[in-house]
């Protein structure tokens, strides 16, 4: 018996080296995920183009307008002058979906840098053995969060990429072409930052699973 667990002890000694190693690697993933989602963040948050366009002719003195797209109101919108027909719902649907992006992201990085700040420094808290729980369904929040925000500007990307022909809704890329790249640029940087965050998740519930000495190291 006494040579039983003391083989169990030592197995536990030898696995510490590897179980660090694979904490410092959740950790990276964590840091990048931030990284990504903060960035994607900060782009989309920022992304402003303002644009002069002639609208109509009086004679021989065109009649100009200046439009400005911002992550607040998706450029289809922006294009209304000069749209046959946008439905004012479709103004609703814009306004929420960029706005949601950019907080589920925010979220998202916010996550990240809390459940990084609790690993480096408060490691030995353990919520009454709830840690690696609560980690694991607030990680799995954000991932649903994420997806959410990044799958409601995807489908007004594009939009503005291509536009519906059906519903006589403009496309608006070929105009706000700066808007449009920083947008793109924002949403790669969210797809890398959810894929991180989907592979944590993973991680983070494989843990519920090992033996509590293992993760207790």
């Amino acid at each position: 018996m006494a040579l039983e667990t003391e083989r169990k002890t030592e197995a536990i000694f030898n696995s510490t080296p590897a179980q660090k190693q694979k904490d410092r690697i959740l950790l990276l993933l964590r840091l990048v995920a931030f990284l990504a989602t903060a960035s994607a963040t900060i782009v989309m948050a920022l992304n402003k183009q303002t644009i002069t366009l002639v609208v109509a002719t009086i004679g021989n003195n065109p009649i100009k307008a200046s439009l400005t797209a911002k992550f607040q109101h998706t450029p289809a919108f922006v294009l209304v002058l000069y749209s046959l027909l946008i439905p004012s719902l479709l103004h609703i649907y814009n306004d929420c979906a960029c706005t949601f992006f950019v907080v589920a992201n925010a979220q998202a990085s916010f996550h990240n840098l809390l459940i990084l700040v609790l690993e480096i420094v408060g490691h030995k808290i353990d919520f009454k053995g709830l840690r690696l729980a609560i980690i694991a369904i607030l990680d799995m929040l954000i991932v649903v969060l994420a997806a959410a925000g990044d799958g409601a500007a995807v489908f007004m990307a594009e939009l503005g990429k291509n536009g519906n022909s059906h519903a006589r809704w403009n496309k608006i890329c070929d105009k706000f072409q700066t808007f449009c790249d920083h947008g793109s640029g924002a949403l790669i940087a969210s797809f890398i930052g959810l894929i991180l965050l989907l592979i944590i998740n993973i991680i983070s519930i494989a843990k519920l699973f090992k033996p509590k000495s293992y993760n207790t190291i």
